[in-house]
């Protein structure tokens, strides 16, 4: 019985019923190798199973014959011991092929040899889970690429493909495919030609728009120190929102582990604007100098009146040496986070926390702020505590009540910078490339432009009603955009809350003290100081000094006053919707997609034929109409394709941009951890090693991995005018990265 079962398995698997147009015979001819490989994969998928190219005889560049067999041929057996690691193996040394060889006189191909018979069984309804009988259209890929760049997940893409196809059946393809297609296609951007690509787009951009600015630092080798660019919008943009500025870097957003700066404005709707952006090896001194310098000559040398960034001792010099004249400031949201991690050894930290939260955010005055500051620390025992005697040292750079009277367009915090980073991460992860990270800056320009357009439309279509009769109220509705004025119909709101009383007059100026009532049992009192002649009203609150918009409290003195209309100088332009700004008319810089020609007729021809289509689905007749129009379409181009078979051309179309020759990535960094995308392990190498060596019998080495460190040298500039540059990939040792 056992003799008989060993017997039974090797007898070859009868072949599944086929039509027999699809089954090669011996005498059958092809005009081409390629449609004869194409005949026996049409067959192969009828009847189950996949096949491949087992070898081809050449001689010279000219191919002979070739054998195509099923992809089970062979016999496999893994260099891993079953007891370490068992893999699938397809191997089960199937007979199954056909032999095609050339026709000299005729020029034709013709099948020689037929076997037919498997030593597995075939199923065709399992065929279109075979690698080979799964395909990615035109139009599939395509929709992959575009969600690719929106951001949009693998999975997401895959279950749209399967809701537009009806089910998981109807597709030709599976998840696995959509995943690979990113990884080879669209992400494969390789070390050496990612810097060149990066080179290009700063190219495209320059030549799309001569305004777009762009300034490289090479180390001596050619590799990329330091880049900062900024587009032709950006830069116009300064002119209205660059008073302001929060700096801050963020890590991880490429496979060099380059640190990324961005600039961020407010616009006149309060919302954030992107005013330009760099990549940084590190964050030294030089280095941040070198970037500042490179930004004000982008913005023709004009310095904003405020600064903020984190509490970082190199920005703060190097802010000292580039931009003397403004007024830094460090990011108070990250200060006041410290706090629990910085006290936390104290008896009763949670106590100290809030403590010192009410010291600095109600201290109104500097001289409150140092009395109530002192006893904090005497309160708590902590005269003695470093961190805070340094903080107490700065105050001048973060304390509110030392800043709030110049103009911050109510920025206290490097947060929107935060927020651009924020936008960055949700597309770019540490394995992404160069050229990847520009093309999501250039999505996240696109998103900001979009965002100031609908609210300039809102605010041109739409009023938002006034919430008092109050003709003040009425004269920031006419000028403000609508964000601004839901600012200021709050402290109309909050002026109910406000009690005012007048503490002495003199030759038209008053003294008043106001007080809020904040909760059912706490009042504050502000000092608001009123000049009739001058028609100026002042409050120590300084929310009009630090954020443009005037205060419940100047509001309830100018009630009390009964002024009906505010001087000109408190409705700033900086918040106006009337305004008409230079940076509106222009385009936030987008680099076009280097797609191969037939994509791009591709994306052509079906922008065209949706309309058609849109305007065909409104009857059956006219449905009918375009149905015979394609058929008779798609008969010419088919006849116009058998007649040009065989014969090549190229198009300029075809041709590539020219290349940045030297241009050069900087080093990859090797991070700890597992990788997002599995590396073989060295075992797996020296086994793909082995089988080459064994296929080819060319005997060579196995190369091992070697940390190479990057030499610092002396740096060469690159500025946006010039066209010959050179970069190159740091080593993976360099430990020059900012931390």
């Amino acid at each position: 019985m056992g003799v008989f079962t060993v017997l039974t398995r090797c007898i070859l698997q009868p072949l599944s019923v086929v039509d027999d147009e699809l089954v090669p015979k011996v005498g059958m001819t092809f005009t081409t190798l390629e449609d004869a490989g194409k005949f026996y994969r049409n067959y192969a998928k009828a009847a189950g199973f996949s096949t491949r190219v087992r070898c081809t005889n050449r001689k010279g560049n000219e191919i002979k014959n070739q054998l195509i067999t099923c992809s089970r041929e062979g016999k496999w057996k893994s260099k891993i011991s079953p007891t370490e690691k068992t893999n699938p193996t397809a191997g089960l040394n199937c007979p199954a092929r056909i032999y095609i060889h050339t026709l000299k006189d005729v020029g034709a191909w013709i099948i020689s040899k037929v076997v037919l018979d498997h030593s597995h069984p075939c199923c065709p309804s399992k065929a279109e889970m075979l690698k080979q009988h799964r395909e990615l259209s035109m139009s599939i890929r395509r929709t992959i690429e575009n969600n690719e760049e929106a951001g949009i997940r693998p999975s997401k893409t895959y279950q749209s493909f399967v809701a537009a196809a009806g089910g998981h059946r109807e597709l030709n393809f599976i998840e696995k495919d959509v995943r690979n297609y990113i990884t080879r296609e669209v992400r494969n951007v390789s070390e050496q030609e990612d810097a060149k690509e990066f080179g290009k787009y700063f190219l495209r951009m320059k030549e799309k728009n001569p305004n777009f600015f762009f300034e490289l630092q090479l180390e001596e080798d050619q590799s990329i120190k330091l880049a900062f660019w900024a587009d032709a919008r950006s830069r116009a943009a300064f002119e209205y929102f660059g008073d302001v500025i929060s700096f801050d870097t963020t890590y991880n957003i490429n496979r060099y582990n380059l640190v990324c700066g961005s600039f961020v404005g407010v616009n006149h709707h309060g919302q954030s604007t992107l005013l330009g952006c760099s990549l940084m090896k590190n964050e030294e001194i030089e280095s941040l100098k070198w970037l500042f310098q490179s930004w004000l000559r982008c913005m023709g040398g004009n310095a904003p009146k405020g600064f903020l960034t984190d509490q970082c001792a190199s920005m703060k010099r190097a802010l000292e040496a580039c931009m003397p004249t403004t007024v830094h400031r460090w990011c108070i949201w990250h200060i006041m986070k410290n706090i629990p991690s910085k006290l936390n050894g104290y008896k009763g930290h949670a106590d100290i926390e809030q403590e010192m939260s009410q010291v600095v955010w109600n201290s109104h005055s500097k001289d409150s702020f140092d009395r109530n500051w002192n006893d904090f620390l005497l309160n708590f025992g902590l005269g003695d505590n470093k961190w805070l005697s340094d903080l107490y040292e700065d105050r001048h750079i973060w304390v509110p009540i030392y800043l709030d009277h110049h103009f911050w367009a109510g920025m206290r915090s490097t947060q929107r910078s935060e927020s651009m980073h924020s936008f960055f991460n949700k597309y770019i992860t540490r394995n992404s490339s160069l050229i990847q990270f520009v093309k999501q800056y250039d999505n996240c320009l696109g998103s900001r432009e979009q965002a100031e357009r609908e609210s300039d439309a809102a605010d041109f279509h739409t009023v938002i009603p006034c919430a008092t009769k109050s003709c003040i109220e009425a004269q920031f509705q006419d000028a403000y955009t609508h964000a601004k004025f839901r600012e200021v119909q709050a402290q109309f709101r909050g002026k109910a809350n406000c009690i005012t009383r007048l503490k002495n007059s003199a030759l038209g100026y008053s003294v008043y003290e106001v007080g809020e009532q904040v909760s059912s049992s706490i009042f504050n009192k502000f000092v608001v100081t009123y000049d009739s002649v001058a028609a100026e009203v002042k409050c120590h609150c300084l929310l009009f000094e630090s954020r443009g918009i005037l205060c419940r409290h100047a509001l309830s003195v100018l009630s009390f006053e009964q002024v009906s209309q505010v001087s000109p100088r408190y409705i700033l332009e900086r918040w106006s919707k009337k305004v008409k700004r230079r940076h509106t008319h222009i385009k936030s810089s987008h680099d076009e997609p280097l797609m191969e020609p037939r994509s791009k007729r591709f994306d052509q021809l079906i922008f065209r034929s949706q309309n058609i289509c849109e305007f065909a689905s409104e009857s059956e007749e006219l449905t009918a109409i375009l149905h015979r129009a394609y058929d008779n379409v798609m008969a010419e181009m088919e006849a116009l394709k058998a007649k040009r078979k065989g014969t090549s051309s190229l198009s300029h179309e075809d041709a590539n941009l020219e290349s940045v020759n030297e241009l050069q990535s900087p080093p990859r960094i090797q991070t700890r951890g597992r990788p997002k995308n599995r590396l073989g392990s060295k075992l797996e190498k020296q086994i793909a090693n082995a089988t080459k060596k064994k296929k080819t019998k060319v005997l060579s080495e196995i190369n091992l991995f070697d940390a190479a460190s990057a030499a610092h040298s002396n740096c060469s500039q690159y500025q946006g005018h010039v066209m010959s540059y050179q970069f190159r990939v740091p080593a993976a040792g360099d430990n020059s990265l900012g931390v």
